[in-house]
C-alpha cells in the first residue's frame, strides 16, 4: 500500500514550507499557527499526531467545522486555508493546508503571529513593517490593476451571489450586508467601486471588451500526433467560471467512454477515456495559474486519439517537477493569489498544492502512462495520455494468456495448476498483479472467492 499524503509529508526532510504536528485539538493554538504560517511561506498542520510522529487521534468529529469557523471569523484578511480529514497509517487525522498569505500581515483576534525557527511568536513593529512591504507585489500585480473602462454593472451579479452563498454554506465567508462586495474589497479586487482586472476575469459578462485573453481554444485532432490537421475548433470566451464549466461540458459531449478495471475494485468502472475529475483539475489549474499579462495569449487544448495537451501562458516554478512526470511535495504556488481565494470560496480549489499529484495518481490508478509537464517559451504544457503504462509480462504470463480465450475466468490456484512446473503462490500473485496492472484481466470478488477474468 502506498503512503498517504500525510505520511509522505512527514517523511520528507526538505520541504519548501514547514510541517507542524499538533497532538491536541486546541482551536486557538492551531489558529495561531495558521496565522503565523500565513505571514511566512505557508505550511501544513497535522492534528492528531505528536511531535514524535506517534498517532494520538482526533476525538471531536466537529473539529473541521469549528476550526473553519474560527479561521473565517477571527483571522484577517480572509485567508486561504484548507481543513480536511486525511489518513495516517490508516487512521484519521486532520490536515490543515495553509497557503502563503497574499495580503500580509495577517492577524488572529487582533494579534499578529510569525513563525521563527519553529516557534510561534508575536512580531516586532519592524517585522510587521516588513510583512506589509511583502504584500506590495500582490497589490501591484495584474489582477490588482484597476481597469478604467469597467463598471460595477459589467459584473455578473447572479454569479457573484452564487459564489457568496457557496462561501456561506462552506463557512468560508461570514454574512455581510453587502454580500460578496465586502470580500472583494478585502481581497483588493475592488476599491471604491473601481473594478480590478481580477474581478473582471472572475465575474465579467463581457471579457472580450476588457480582457480578450480570457479564452480557451480547443482543437480536436483527427489524425497524427502533430497539430497540422484538425476536425473541430472551438474558441470559448468568458470569465473563469464560465470557461471551466463550458470546457468540461465540451469534454463530456465529445469524449467517448471506456471501461476501467482497478485492482482494488470489484466492479467495472465506466468513465470517459480521460477521467473528468482529471480534466477538471487540469483546467482549473490552467485558469488560475496562467499569466494574464499578455492580452494576445490564450489557453490551448489539443485533443488527440492518444493524448490531450493543455498549454497555458506562464511557467511552473523551478524544482516542482522531476523528470517531467514526478511531482515533488509542495504547497500551492499561486500566480494569481487573489483570484485563487475567490475560487477557494466557490469550492473550485479543494486540493490546493495537490492538484498535480491528484492528476498523476488518478492516471496511475487507471494503469495509464503518467502525465508530463513541459516548459517552453514561458508556457507550460500538461500532456495527459490515454495510453496504458508499459508493463513487461513474463513468458509464463504470455503462455497462460495465449492458451485461454477472452472472458475465461480463473482462480489463483487454477493459474498455478496450469503449469507443469508450478510457480509458488507469491510468484503466481505477482504474475496476476502484472496482468491486472496492464488491464489484461479484471478482478472479480474478494477474499477466498476472488477470481479473475481475461479481457
Amino acid at each position: 500500500m502506498e503512503n498517504s499524503f500525510v505520511e509522505i509529508l512527514l517523511l520528507q526532510k526538505h520541504l519548501p514550507s514547514p510541517v507542524r504536528c499538533v497532538s491536541d485539538c486546541d482551536i486557538e493554538k492551531i489558529s495561531e499557527i495558521i496565522c503565523a504560517f500565513l505571514n511566512d511561506k505557508g505550511g501544513w498542520i497535522v492534528v492528531g499526531i505528536d511531535d514524535k510522529g506517534s498517532y494520538v487521534g482526533v476525538k471531536d468529529d466537529e473539529i473541521n467545522k469549528e476550526l473553519q469557523l474560527e479561521v473565517t471569523n477571527h483571522i484577517s484578511p480572509l485567508p486561504l486555508v484548507y481543513i480536511q480529514k486525511e489518513l495516517y497509517k490508516d487512521k484519521s487525522v486532520i490536515l490543515v493546508t495553509v497557503v502563503k498569505g497574499s495580503l500580509p500581515p495577517y492577524s488572529y483576534k487582533g494579534r499578529y503571529y510569525i513563525n521563527r525557527e519553529g516557534l510561534i511568536i508575536v512580531p516586532s513593529p519592524d517585522e510587521i513593517s516588513c510583512l506589509m512591504r511583502d504584500s506590495f507585489s500582490v497589490k501591484s500585480g495584474w489582477e490588482s490593476i484597476v481597469n478604467l473602462n469597467a463598471e460595477w454593472s459589467d459584473l455578473d451579479e447572479n454569479l457573484m451571489n452564487n459564489v457568496y452563498n457557496q462561501g456561506l454554506s462552506s463557512s468560508r465567508l461570514v454574512k455581510s450586508n453587502t454580500g460578496l462586495l465586502s470580500t472583494l474589497s478585502e481581497l483588493n479586487l475592488v476599491d471604491s467601486y473601481q473594478i480590478k482586472n481580477g474581478a473582471i476575469a472572475l465575474f465579467s459578462e463581457n471579457t472580450r471588451k476588457f480582457i480578450p485573453q480570457s479564452r480557451i481554444r480547443i482543437q480536436l485532432m483527427s489524425k497524427g500526433k502533430t497539430a497540422n490537421h484538425f476536425d473541430d475548433t472551438v474558441i470559448l470566451e468568458g470569465n473563469v467560471f464560465y470557461l471551466l464549466k463550458e470546457t468540461i461540458d465540451y469534454f463530456k459531449k465529445r469524449l467517448p467512454k471506456q471501461s476501467f478495471f482497478i485492482e482494488s475494485e470489484t466492479l467495472r468502472i465506466d468513465d470517459y477515456i480521460y477521467p473528468i475529475e482529471v480534466i477538471d483539475e487540469a483546467i482549473s489549474n490552467a485558469l488560475i495559474h496562467r499569466d494574464y499579462s499578455d492580452s494576445f495569449d490564450e489557453i490551448t487544448i489539443f485533443i488527440y486519439s492518444d493524448k490531450i495537451e493543455i498549454t497555458n501562458p506562464g511557467q511552473l516554478p523551478d524544482n516542482l517537477i522531476k523528470n517531467k512526470n514526478v511531482v515533488l511535495p509542495h504547497n500551492s504556488i499561486l500566480r494569481n493569489p487573489l483570484m485563487a481565494e475567490v475560487f477557494y470560496i466557490a469550492g473550485e480549489m479543494e486540493k490546493t498544492g495537490r492538484g498535480m499529484p491528484l492528476i498523476s495518481n488518478k492516471m496511475k490508478e487507471l494503469g495509464k502512462k503518467l502525465p508530463e509537464w513541459t516548459i517552453s517559451n514561458n508556457r507550460t504544457t500538461l500532456i495527459i495520455y490515454n495510453k496504458l503504462e508499459k508493463v513487461v509480462v513474463n513468458e509464463r504470463v504470455k503462455t497462460f494468456l495465449d492458451s485461454h480465450s477472452s472472458n475465461y475466468i480463473f482462480t489463483k490456484s487454477e493459474y498455478i495448476d496450469f503449469f507443469d512446473k508450478k510457480p509458488s503462490k507469491i510468484t503466481a500473485q505477482n504474475d496476476i498483479q502484472s496482468m491486472l496492472k496492464s488491464m489484461l484481466c479484471e478482478k472479480i470478488g474478494n477474499g477466498p472467492a476472488t477470481k479473475y477474468k481475461i479481457h
